[in-house]
């Protein structure tokens, strides 16, 4: 439960810069440099995402499902 909190929590982050780069993006029209950081943190909190979610599945916390059910012979 845990595990998807923490995913749940990173990709609230990664949708808060994104949103955070489009404001800059409006408000500067290209005159500052917020909106590359702002995208350049998005990039980094995917990647970090991303190995939040390998760490937790090869530690057994995180379990995958798909949509359909394994078949029991």
């Amino acid at each position: 439960m845990l595990g998807n909190i923490i995913v749940i929590g990173i990709l609230a982050l990664v949708v808060l810069a994104l949103g955070s780069g489009m404001v800059s993006l409006i408000r500067d029209r290209g005159q500052s440099t917020r909106t590359v950081r702002a995208l350049t943190a998005r990039i980094v909190l995917s990647l970090v995402l991303i190995g939040v979610i390998f760490l937790l599945y090869a530690l057994g916390l995180l379990h995958p499902h798909g949509i359909v059910p394994p078949q029991h012979p």
